[in-house]
């Protein structure tokens, strides 16, 4: 099943990296996951080092959240969360 852009807007958007390197850090992302680029190392939520999220992953779990995950999606503006998705696909390899 595919997700709809019209409950994740952010999947329309194309992500600026540098942008979300920026907010991965400002929102405190490293807290809870594990990203050598961003040289953190929490140990919460799943190490994004070894979880490599496609786009599509990273921006429905910013979006909507899942378990732990705070969702995301009233707190940012879907351009941060696509910034943010992409970051995170750079970053790993995803």
């Amino acid at each position: 099943a595919t997700t709809s852009t019209e409950d994740l807007p952010a999947l329309a958007l194309e992500g600026d990296a540098a942008a979300g390197k920026d907010l991965y850090a400002s929102n405190g992302c490293g807290s809870c996951h594990t990203l050598a680029d961003a040289g953190s190392s929490g140990a919460v939520g799943p190490n994004l080092d070894q979880a490599k999220p496609g786009y599509e992953l990273a921006v429905t779990r910013l979006t909507n959240g899942k378990g732990g995950m705070p969702a995301f999606g009233e707190q940012l503006e879907p351009q941060q969360i696509a910034d943010l998705a992409q970051y995170l696909v750079e970053s790993t390899g995803g």
